[in-house]
């Protein structure tokens, strides 16, 4: 037999004088195998260093060991923070994590979900995205993707709406951030705030925005509707924003930021400015990545639990192939890192 032919199970068989079947119980030492040809099968599996495929065994049980995890993109920390962990979480059990890249276009997300149930992986987990917008009328073939592939492979998905769609869900509780940050800038005298950052469009960034009015005036802040500028959520989009807010003739005493990103950008302009952080004015964030600690001045964030995230992923993910289909709702709660943009 030619050894730089790639060695299957069969060219064993033949070789042996044996069927497949008998192949496979002598190396998996599971069923009846004569002593004379198991010694002969694993003679010839030394001979030619045959290892069996493990995807193809695994499909033959029904079980591939592989969770997808689709995400919009990865040129923000948030996502990837939250994908380590997870994958951390199921390498521990087992399973090899493939993660996939949606570009935030739904035909990129329906495709790449289509292929994870061509791959037959044995979970989903979805975070971001075309998930995340508020409107789900108009993103009715993702949804309606998703409803159908949740019916053959479980489905997680980091969005509070998960069990509208039957599926079990991780998700922030926002309320509880925000409230948190707004207490925080009434205790520093603040009478007043802004929102930069962020569109309607998207549902957690419309939660965070209302949230945000809701306790700056249970708190005391006043909120003018010129003093919000919706924009996108990188640092560019951040700076673009402030310059916006910064033609008002009047100006809130603290902006809050849609993300840290949005912050970062945001308060260069203001430096650029002559403005004093946050003695002039003050600014906070969202999300809690390396950024808002590694720009100067920090950023006051409400910081994500990313560690709880990423581990309640994996463990709902592994549940559902263990059998438990039960929808979960699992509630994450961040917390208020203060840092120098607020307190100075």
């Amino acid at each position: 037999m030619d050894n730089e032919k790639k060695i299957t199970i069969y060219d064993i068989a033949k070789e042996a004088g044996v069927s497949a079947s008998q192949v496979s119980r002598a190396i998996s030492g599971k069923g009846y195998v004569s002593e004379e040809n198991r010694a002969r099968i694993n003679e010839l599996v030394e001979k030619y260093n045959y290892r069996p495929n493990a995807v193809a065994r695994n499909l033959q049980k029904g079980e591939s060991n592989t969770v997808g995890f689709l995400i919009p993109h990865v040129y923000q920390e948030y996502f990837p923070l939250v994908y380590s962990v997870f994958e951390r979480e199921m390498t521990a059990r087992g399973y090899v994590t493939i993660v996939f890249n949606g570009k935030s276009t739904p035909e990129d997300e329906i495709r790449n979900l289509n292929l994870l149930e061509e791959l037959r992986v044995d979970a989903v987990v979805i975070i971001g995205g075309s998930l995340d917008f508020a409107d789900w009328n108009e993103r009715d073939n993702y949804v309606r993707t998703i409803k159908d592939l949740s019916r053959k492979i479980p489905c997680i998905l980091g969005n509070e709406r998960a069990g509208t769609l039957s599926c079990s869900g991780v998700y922030v509780n926002i309320d509880k951030g925000a409230e948190a940050l707004v207490r925080h800038l009434a205790e520093k005298g603040h009478k007043s705030m802004g929102i930069l950052g962020g569109f309607r469009s998207v549902h957690p960034s419309f939660r965070l925005q209302e949230s945000l009015k809701k306790f700056g005036k249970q708190y005391g802040l006043e909120f003018r509707p010129e003093w919000q500028v919706f924009s996108s959520y990188n640092s560019l989009d951040g700076a673009e924003a402030m310059r916006e807010l910064l033609k008002q003739k009047e100006l809130p005493t603290a902006v809050c930021c849609i993300n840290d990103e949005i912050a970062v950008g945001a308060m260069g302009v203001a430096l650029d400015r002559g403005m004093r952080v946050p003695e002039d004015i003050a600014f906070t964030g969202f999300d809690g990545v390396d950024l808002s600690r590694q720009f100067r001045p920090q950023v006051t964030t409400i910081q994500m639990d990313f560690e709880t995230m990423g581990r309640k992923l994996a463990e709902l993910a592994y549940n559902s192939i263990k059998g438990e289909r039960q929808v979960t709702d699992v509630v994450v709660d961040p917390w208020v890192e203060i840092r120098q943009s607020t307190n100075g």
